[in-house]
């Protein structure tokens, strides 16, 4: 799995502006450096790397983009990259999720299982086509070349330190990671409500970005704290994957009950017909259970969370 690195040169004491381009540069580079792994199909994980360098790149725009004046960052183009990894990642997911269930399936479902395999064995080489267009090397050294230049235009806001100086000195890092941080947390603590409903499937899942780009801002700014972030950003990692687990639930759930109502229409005798529905129901028992047991761990984690104060402990740790 892709691991945030820490960022050579990065001087958490100086301006914002400079080591934003540092950590944005660095950020970009390293994602694309992954271009001949994303395209190497014998190994699916170099595309959820690649995926995973995508999403941290667009949480730290998304992070940093308050603070800047100018920004015009080519971000459209990497949502179209991430797109296509995130398109080829999900079905790799989905095919190695079938194969194991299949391999515990019984009777009719496995043959059920399997019709439905084939059909993202199908889809995934449709969506693998797409991303060697959109990872095409003079499409990934032209993003390069745009991102670069752009990040050099980069102006950051400055910030007055206290109200009796009449000049304003430039934004730390450090002072943009706080203020980053202490964004994410409010956020989260915002709509962190939504957990106590269990059936609120959009707000979950929204609930779980928020999760995500918590963590990702902890761990973009945890060398500011001399890693004491670090144990807080490993906690936050284990709520995003419960609400991650659950939300691929309702996704399984959500495209099972749509193939079973489609299937309901056709004739009852047609053995394909019996046969997919056979591993469809299968699949929706199994989903279910799977459902319920990830949203219990979700609740248990922030209950816990709670009775500790975690995110306010979180924030008392951000000082000088």
């Amino acid at each position: 799995m892709a691991k945030r690195k820490p960022f050579s040169g990065l001087d958490c004491s100086a301006s914002a502006e400079q080591m934003i381009r540092l950590v944005l540069s660095a950020q970009v580079k390293s994602m694309c450096k992954l271009r001949d792994k994303a395209l190497d199909w014998n190994d699916p994980e170099g595309v959820h790397d690649m995926r995973v360098r995508s999403r941290r790149l667009r949480s730290a725009i998304s992070d940093f983009k308050p603070f800047l004046r100018r920004s015009k960052l080519p971000r459209a183009d990497l949502r179209t990259i991430a797109d296509a990894l995130g398109a080829v990642r999900d079905e790799d997911v989905a095919i190695a999720a079938l194969d194991e269930l299949q391999s515990k399936a019984k009777g009719r479902a496995v043959d059920g299982i399997k019709r439905l395999a084939d059909e993202h064995h199908t889809r995934r080489k449709n969506v693998r086509a797409k991303l060697k267009t959109a990872l095409r090397p003079a499409a990934i050294r032209g993003f390069q070349t745009e991102f670069d230049s752009k990040i050099r235009a980069v102006t950051a806001n400055r910030v007055k330190k206290s109200k009796a100086k009449t000049g304003e000195d430039p934004m730390s890092f450090r002072t943009l990671g706080r203020a980053v941080i202490l964004a994410r947390i409010r956020e989260l603590h915002e709509s962190i409500h939504h957990l106590y409903f269990p059936f609120q499937i959009k707000e979950l899942h929204a609930l779980r970005i928020l999760a995500k780009r918590l963590r990702y801002a902890v761990e973009l700014f945890t060398d500011c704290w001399e890693g004491r972030l670090q144990d807080a950003g490993k906690e936050i990692a284990l709520l995003q994957t419960s609400l991650g687990e659950l939300h691929d639930c309702d996704v399984w759930l959500d495209t099972l009950g749509k193939r079973l109502r489609q299937t309901a229409r056709k004739h009852k005798d047609d053995e394909a017909t019996v046969t997919l529905r056979g591993g469809a129901v299968g699949l929706v028992r199994h989903f279910a259970k799977e459902r319920t047991e990830h949203y219990r761990s979700a609740l248990t984690r922030w209950e816990e969370w709670d009775s500790r104060d975690f995110l306010a402990r979180l924030e008392s740790s951000l000082v000088d």
